[in-house]
């Protein structure tokens, strides 16, 4: 969603690709949107944006902004997936998630 949002603009004629992969060891999605990207450390209406201590933060910031509620996104996918992979310009990303016992559970 985030990537239609922000990348595509809600624009229909804007494309959103999705890939998936799937075996036996690993879940993969590529998502890639026609968007510029975005900068990690500019993102102060999300939640990755700020500590354990403050989780919902970010909600003032939304609210100011008129945008409206969430800002969950990136903190969720980081928390779910063993590896989140972006492009230079971070308007592509890859969410790997290891299904094996071994490396599901962090082992190398």
């Amino acid at each position: 969603m985030n990537a239609i949002e922000w990348g595509g603009r809600l624009d229909p004629a804007r494309k959103v690709r999705i890939a998936c992969l799937r075996s036996t060891r690993i879940l993969m999605y590529r998502i890639a949107d026609p968007g510029r990207g975005f900068n990690i450390d500019d993102l102060p209406h999300a939640a990755i944006s700020y500590g354990p201590d403050a989780p919902i933060e970010h909600i003032k910031v939304r609210e100011q902004k008129g945008l409206r509620p969430g800002g969950f996104g990136l903190l969720t996918v980081r928390a779910s997936v063993d590896e989140l992979l972006y492009n230079e310009k971070r308007n592509e990303v890859v969410f790997v998630k290891y299904l094996d016992g071994d490396r599901a559970r962090g082992a190398p």
